[in-house]
């Protein structure tokens, strides 16, 4: 049994990360969904987060909701989850409207490595690899960084030193 146990767990590393995991583009990720109220999220991720108001946003934060046309009451933000990269939430009347999955805390790196879009867009692709595959996406900077809002799709894209860093959903608007 116990060289089984040897054998079976390296083996479910292997599968695990050869296996890639979805950021879904106004839907959310795995069993964080857009839509969840707080207590809903609170559930799913482990724990609750630390509500910043909105006035006391950074604004490039308040830049990127903007752009992308979402009204937020207030947003959530975490650090060291174990098994999502989610930095922040948006949220208005307790629900969740958009979320951030980001590579920069040091320990997301890790949890980053295996998670994209369905399109095949990952972490740490550049601004050229966005632009194939999202050839309509604006573009827009904020500082030293630069974004690509893909609207129709639900989708903000932000690029340090041309790479994928962060990853922004929310549901986009019907026409």
């Amino acid at each position: 049994m116990k060289n089984a146990l040897i054998f079976l767990i390296p083996l479910f590393f292997i599968v695990h990360s050869a296996q890639s995991q979805f950021l879904i583009p106004g839907e959310g990720f795995m069993d964080v969904k857009l839509g969840y109220d707080w207590d809903e999220i609170e559930w799913e991720l482990g724990f609750r987060g630390f509500k910043v108001d909105k006035a006391d946003i950074d604004s490039a934060s308040l830049a990127v909701a903007q752009k992308a046309g979402i009204d937020f009451d207030f947003m959530v933000n975490y650090q060291c989850i174990m098994w999502a990269p989610v930095t922040k939430l948006y949220l208005k009347d307790n629900k969740v409207i958009m979320m951030q999955f980001s590579s920069y805390p040091e320990y997301n790196k890790m949890l980053c490595a295996d998670i994209g879009t369905e399109e095949g867009l990952n972490f740490w692709d550049n601004s050229e690899t966005v632009k194939k595959i999202y050839n309509n996406a604006e573009r827009f900077d904020y500082g030293d960084k630069a974004y690509f809002l893909i609207k129709e799709k639900g989708l903000v894209i932000e690029l340090t030193n041309d790479e994928v860093r962060s990853m922004f959903i929310f549901k986009p608007e019907m026409e």
